[in-house]
């Protein structure tokens, strides 16, 4: 080996990151409610760890949009503001539409492979409606998308989306918790995957946005009832 030239094995995730992560997940899972106060002795107790490691991953969650940091008060939960729902799925659309007219042009036979065994597993689950299938439902749906997307070869792009993927992706979970139903989400899922499999590029590129925006307009729907229940 040259003076140039070294192996070795990256660090062990850090407990601040598994915080995080876990924190990360309670969140998108509904654990805490969005615009609820994050009380850190009482966080802390829940994951099974002290506030040190808390107290670094807040920042981390507050970078992704899911958490708020109120002066004096502390941190809480991102709430479920029209304007930045709003926002955050133009974002989406924007960058997911034209991911997607790149992405169907240069699809290869194992990107169709990777759909049709994701689509295979979240259609059952879909069904289920109970807490460990609905879980498992929006791990898949991550990967479906980024399966859609990723054959695209935009780097740029995807890092853009990769960005503000936590904050669509707790809008996401939001809105399913809210009408209790996945069935509208997978069969506008499954419409995607054919059309991506067909390579139907306009249909394509249609469906993708119409996806993005009837997961806005079902979450803004529910806000009043929303506000009037808490």
């Amino acid at each position: 080996m040259s003076a140039h030239e070294f192996t070795g094995i990256g660090p062990a995730e850090t407990l601040p990151s598994i915080v995080y992560k876990k924190l990360r997940d309670a969140i998108l899972n509904g654990v805490f409610s969005p615009g609820q106060m994050l009380r850190q002795d009482e966080v802390a107790a829940k994951l099974g760890v002290s506030r040190s490691p808390l107290r670094e991953a807040l920042p981390r969650l507050e970078a992704d949009g899911i958490v708020v940091l109120h002066p004096r008060r502390g941190y809480a939960v991102a709430s479920l503001d029209p304007k930045q729902i709003t926002e955050v799925f133009d974002l989406r659309r924007l960058l997911e539409t034209e991911l997607a007219r790149r992405s169907i042009q240069k699809r290869t036979e194992a990107d169709i492979a990777r759909i049709y065994a994701i689509i295979s597993e979240m259609t059952p689950l879909a069904e289920q409606n109970n807490a460990a299938s609905t879980a498992r439902w929006f791990d898949l749906n991550m990967q479906f998308h980024t399966a859609l997307l990723t054959p695209a070869e935009c780097p740029h792009h995807l890092k853009a989306l990769e960005h503000s993927r936590n904050l669509i992706e707790s809008y996401i979970r939001t809105e399913t918790h809210l009408t209790g139903d996945l069935r509208q989400a997978q069969e506008e899922h499954t419409l995607l995957a054919k059309t991506f499999v067909m390579g139907e590029i306009g249909q394509f590129v249609e469906l993708t946005r119409q996806h993005s925006e009837h997961t806005r307009d079902r979450l803004l729907s529910r806000l009043p009832a929303l506000d009037t229940e808490s």
